[in-house]
């Protein structure tokens, strides 16, 4: 397994499933995720390493629409998720 497998695996089961599997999320939310999802795709390990810090947890940039949504949307064990992230994916 590449390390963009690891990644892209340790996100579809922590975040991407729960946030589409939810009744509870908006469906532009949803729409937001599976663009992730591809945008995710499109970068080397590195690549989704900063994509995430940038545009998913600082929801304080400009740019970082999805991070904005994530509080919108109230998603409950998305503090985990990056703190397992974090400690998963340092060495890169």
């Amino acid at each position: 397994m590449t390390k963009e497998d690891e990644i892209l695996e340790f996100l579809e089961v922590r975040m991407f499933k729960p946030i589409l599997n939810s009744s509870t999320t908006s469906e532009r939310f949803k729409g937001a995720t599976r663009g992730l999802k591809i945008r995710l795709k499109q970068r080397d390990a590195q690549g989704m390493i900063e994509y995430f810090w940038r545009n998913v947890v600082d929801a304080t940039a400009k740019h970082a629409n999805y991070g904005r949504m994530l509080q919108n949307e109230k998603i409950a064990d998305f503090e985990n998720v990056v703190d397992d992230f974090r400690v998963r994916f340092k060495e890169l």
